[in-house]
């Protein structure tokens, strides 16, 4: 073996329960283990090595039975030599706190190798030149990381690779770095002189503009799990050669995308455009947060229902926000709604009349809210 090829993936959550989106609950939680498939299918065809989960396979350690089982037996098809599997802070190991994986050990295939100690794991079993360095996660939360016991103990010079996995945030990099997610620093995980350290926690790829020297990374999270994640899915391909230099590939993984949209709707072409975006093959797994924000004439405004409805139909989720989308006010409004004569009615058609629209608008909608 000259070459080490690992495929690496974290975060996965696999019995995440999407109670917000009862509709298609089943779907996006089913999608978290075709996923899963998917990135071993992946690894397969590459002929990599090792298939790393970096912690969070599982979002809690209380999932049900058959999904330990499904995730066992996706991982087991690996053809590689080993899959390693490190448990994170969603789904840790304790002493009292083992059910899950007892039950993972259980359904797991011989290839599989489950990183529950404070230990070299060597791999030469798996007739790999490789120690294994594991910080598995014991809790939910910790101020202080598990790295410690990795700086202390002696490498072997004779073991062509050392390999650290570790799970929790990230100095310069994790939004929640202080927040008791054992953090850890690049200056810590380099002072403990492994070749590589294979990351957890974080669900954005690390580094963005990967080096071959770099010796730290964050696949991030294969299947996108909320709209805080901005990106497609995504997992990595590390290739480290006999100089220790690290070759990086990032690979797409995910089926469904979040999407944040916010259009300012000045005629009906804008909504139309926007239904040509939506209403496509290749938004069928999107989930869409969308928030229009104008005015339009009446009779193109009663029509906002339709386009819900057609968008719905298309995407896998739709929150569609109309709360700052306004009927135009013209000469043919200001009669429907008030009475010849009436103050409203004398006040907006001499704003009308002379062609203060924005006025015109703002006059309308206090006289609204007032009636109620």
């Amino acid at each position: 073996m000259k070459n080490l090829s690992i495929f690496l993936t974290s975060d996965i959550h696999l019995g995440l329960k999407f109670g917000g989106y009862p509709e298609v609950q089943k779907e996006l939680a089913d999608a978290r283990f075709e996923t899963l498939q998917r990135c071993v299918e992946k690894a397969n065809l590459d002929k990599c090595h090792i298939f790393a989960v970096g912690g969070d396979m599982f979002d809690k350690v209380t999932v049900a039975k058959r999904d330990v089982i499904r995730a066992a037996d996706i991982l087991s098809e690996f053809q590689g030599n080993v899959v390693l599997v490190l448990p994170g802070n969603h789904d840790y190991i304790s002493l009292g706190q083992d059910d899950l994986w007892k039950t993972f050990e259980h359904s797991a295939g011989d290839n599989i190798l489950l990183l529950k100690e404070f230990q070299i794991y060597p791999l030469d079993h798996y007739d790999l030149d490789v120690n294994i360095y594991p910080a598995p996660c014991d809790s939910k939360h910790s101020s202080e990381n598990h790295i410690a016991w990795i700086d202390q103990i002696h490498k072997d010079s004779n073991i062509k690779y050392h390999v650290g996995l570790a799970h929790g945030s990230l100095e310069g990099l994790s939004p929640d770095f202080n927040q008791d997610y054992f953090p850890m620093t690049k200056a810590e995980l380099h002072k403990a002189g492994l070749d590589i350290w294979l990351m957890g926690h974080t669900h954005i790829q690390y580094p963005e503009k990967p080096d071959t020297r770099d010796k730290v990374f964050y696949p991030a999270t294969p299947e996108p799990d909320g709209f805080d994640c901005s990106h497609e899915g995504k997992a990595l391909i590390l290739e480290l050669n006999e100089d220790k230099k690290i070759k990086t590939h990032s690979i797409s993984t995910g089926q469904y995308r979040y999407h944040h949209d916010e259009v300012n709707v000045k005629t009906w072409k804008d909504v139309e455009m926007l239904q040509t975006k939506y209403d496509s093959v290749e938004h069928r797994k999107t989930l869409l947060k969308l928030k229009l924000k104008g005015r339009l004439p009446e009779e193109d405004y009663r029509k906002l229902p339709q386009v819900r409805e057609l968008l719905e139909n298309n995407l896998t989720y739709l929150q569609f926000d109309t709360s700052e989308m306004t009927i135009k006010i013209n000469k043919e409004v200001i009669n429907k709604q008030f009475t010849d004569g009436s103050f409203p009615h004398q006040l907006l058609s001499k704003f009308e009349t002379g062609k203060d629209t924005d006025t015109l608008q703002e006059a309308y909608d206090i006289i609204k809210d007032i009636r109620g």
